[in-house]
């Protein structure tokens, strides 16, 4: 087992587990209450967004959590979150403003980047293009 994959598989489970809470919370508070407050923060086309919003963090966190699609979601996330620091929280300033919505920027960007396959439904769809060399090499001493 690989530190770093198991790394990755820890920060997959958990930011999946915080947006699929974030998104079934948005759905359960009712939709028009979500769109009123993206409304609220001058969020632009807010009742598209809200929607578009809630969706990817519900199914996306789900997708993170089985390992399905985790680039395409982690990109989605990356976007979202981009937008909740600019549109929601920069004028709160850093401290009690955004640093957590920097964590979970961070988290997705770990993940677009370097993937994590263990325990991941991608591995079933995906080939993996990392090709092992047959030339084995010999020390000779």
């Amino acid at each position: 087992m690989y530190k770093n994959e198991f790394g990755a598989l820890i920060i997959r489970i958990v930011l999946g587990s915080i947006f699929l809470i974030h998104g079934l919370a948005k759905f359960q508070e009712g939709i028009a209450e979500t769109i009123k407050r993206f409304e609220s923060y001058n969020i632009p086309y807010a009742d598209y967004v809200s929607f578009g919003v809630a969706g990817v963090e519900l199914i996306g966190g789900f997708f993170l959590i089985i390992g399905f699609s985790v680039r395409f979601v982690s990109a989605l996330l990356i976007i979202i979150m981009t937008g909740a620091i600019v549109f929601v929280k920069f004028d709160a300033g850093f401290l009690n403003g955004y640093e957590y919505d920097v964590a979970l920027l961070a988290m997705s960007c770990y993940l677009l980047f370097g993937g994590s396959r263990l325990l991941a439904l991608d591995k079933l769809f995906v080939r993996d293009t990392k090709k092992k060399s047959k030339v084995e090499f010999k020390r000779s001493y």
